[in-house]
């Protein structure tokens, strides 16, 4: 090779080389400038969500496959083993085995506002209480034809409302084609089985958001609650309860940790939220017993209504009978259930004496109002009544409409005996 030849090859090799230098340097800074997995939009989305500003729309980044979604476990038999104390494992676990057993309710309803008709949308919560019912408040299903219900699994179906019940707040809804995967909750109906700190769940609705789990304990037993209606009856042996309940738990269960249902979830003692918005849980929660539910459930999927029994009395609220209380009236001490009133078209009328003094229906008691010459019943059938909510709590639990019950009354300083036929309640709107 002449020596002309050669210094034209080197020259050839000096340019290649140069032109893969430029080759990877272009290539580098190509990299250095462009992040490496996070698309621009995802940048600018995430600055102004931490400035609370909606983040425009960016073109969908490609498809992923779907993780697979966790399998339902595997439904245990209810009531669990006993557990004591509500530890975060426990508590996932009998979420998973209960939470099939509890729904969303969809309704809607007529309302009339200014002498025109609208519909108006509301929702609650329900249980499965067998293979064809869901059982919830009447003030949340009562009054209506069909609901929807929202099964946990996301499944709708539409149900119809057959029974229900103002005096108890109940109300049952049957459900044709139950999905297989929803699950019958049992009830503990011996009330006397509950304890005051005994550990609990609420699953419901709250605001919408549906199976929602929150604990707390049981705070008090023996609460009678009002049932809203203009004719003052209560609902007595209530569960009062700490466990976080909200508009939208109403109709759901209030379950012990072995997935027992203890009750029915139905007010809140709270007032209204800030700028008038709505009610929201304070700690002081009420759950209609299952006992109660146990009692009035199967007559209304039977009948569609349920006859209570009625003694036609209004009473002094116990925490109102005090001591100056029994020494205005000469008794012993402030025990028992004072009557107040005896309404005029009930079975006590020319059987039970009321205070004398009683204000009008149409009128509010002064804070330093002392009733005066009414009966106070001690007894019934022979078992001890300390309270009012006692005489009304036996009347509703242990009789039946036609039945006749001994009184034990004291009046004008001595006890007497008393018989009474009970009546049924007049109808609830």
């Amino acid at each position: 090779m002449t020596r002309n030849e050669r210094r034209l090859l080197l020259g050839f090799g000096f340019i290649g080389l140069a032109t893969l230098v430029c080759t990877l340097a272009v290539g580098i800074g190509l990299l250095a400038m462009r992040p490496a997995s996070t698309p621009l939009g995802t940048i600018r989305q995430a600055a102004q969500a931490v400035q609370g500003r909606s983040a425009p729309a960016t073109p969908p980044a490609p498809a992923r496959p779907m993780r697979p979604a966790t399998p339902a476990a595997a439904l245990e038999p209810l009531p669990l083993p006993g557990i004591d104390t509500p530890g975060g494992a426990h508590l996932t676990r009998l979420y998973e085995q209960v939470n099939p057993g509890v729904v969303s309710l969809g309704v809607e309803h007529e309302v009339d506002f200014g002498g025109q008709r609208f519909r108006q949308s509301g929702g609650g919560s329900g249980f499965v209480f067998d293979e064809r019912h869901i059982v919830t408040n009447n003030h949340v299903a009562g009054g209506v034809e069909t609901v929807e219900v929202v099964f946990f699994d996301g499944q709708h179906r539409e149900g119809r409302v057959i029974g229900s019940d103002s005096y108890s707040d109940l109300a049952v809804v049957r459900v044709e084609d139950m999905p297989d995967a929803a699950r019958a909750l049992p009830l503990i109906t011996d009330f006397d089985d509950l304890k005051v700190g005994q550990p609990v769940i609420a699953i419901g609705n709250p605001f919408g958001k549906a199976n929602s789990l929150t604990s707390g304990i049981i705070s008090a037993l023996g609460r009678t609650i009002p049932t809203g209606l203009e004719t003052g009856f209560s609902i007595p042996q209530t569960i009062q309860t700490d466990a976080a309940i909200n508009p939208g738990n109403s109709g759901g269960p209030l379950l012990d940790l072995r997935g027992q249902v203890l009750g029915i979830n139905a007010q809140i003692n709270t007032s209204l939220g800030p700028n008038g918005g709505p009610p929201s849980n304070s700690g002081v929660g009420f759950a209609i017993p299952a006992s109660i539910v146990a009692r009035v459930a199967p007559v209304l999927i039977e009948k569609g209504e349920y006859a209570w029994p009625y003694l036609g009395v209004a009473g002094l609220p116990q925490e109102r009978f005090t001591v100056g209380v029994a020494e205005a009236n000469k008794l012993p001490d402030a025990r028992g259930a004072y009557i107040l009133g005896v309404r005029p078209d009930g079975p006590s009328v020319g059987v039970l004496r009321g205070a004398r003094n009683a204000p009008r229906a149409d009128e509010q008691a002064a804070d330093d109002y002392v009733p005066l010459g009414g009966d106070v019943v001690t007894a019934i059938d022979g078992a001890p009544v300390q309270s009012f909510d006692d005489l009304i709590g036996y009347i509703a639990l242990e009789t039946t409409p036609d039945q006749s019950v001994e009184l034990t009354v004291l009046r004008d300083g001595r006890a007497i005996a008393l018989p009474v036929t009970l009546k049924r309640r007049p109808k609830g709107d």
